[in-house]
């Protein structure tokens, strides 16, 4: 009978002991998971801006865009008329 009460008494502690640390890890655990949680919705804000970003930039790299801001911006026109000149012989003095 001594050792059935001493084995429900070990049983009984060892569940109150395995309980109190399941509290213990859960409530240090719980906010980490929070920040976590908070952490990857900002990260992937940040991504979708920056592929955002590259987005504009592969458009401001483009030649056409670059041509229509000459165009636009600086007055350039293509339709100008242009005229060459070819120098055929070129005499240098000494």
């Amino acid at each position: 009978m001594r050792k059935t009460n001493i084995s429900i008494k070990i049983f009984a502690v060892c569940t109150i002991i395995f309980f109190v640390a399941q509290l213990i890890v859960n409530s240090r655990l719980s906010p980490l998971g929070s920040n976590l949680q908070e952490l990857n919705k900002e990260k992937e804000y940040l991504v979708e801006i920056n592929e955002n970003i590259n987005e504009e930039l592969a458009k401001l790299d483009s030649i056409i865009v670059v041509k229509e801001l000459a165009q636009k911006k600086l007055n350039f026109d293509k339709h100008t008329v242009q005229s060459t000149i070819y120098i055929n012989n070129v005499l240098a003095e000494r």
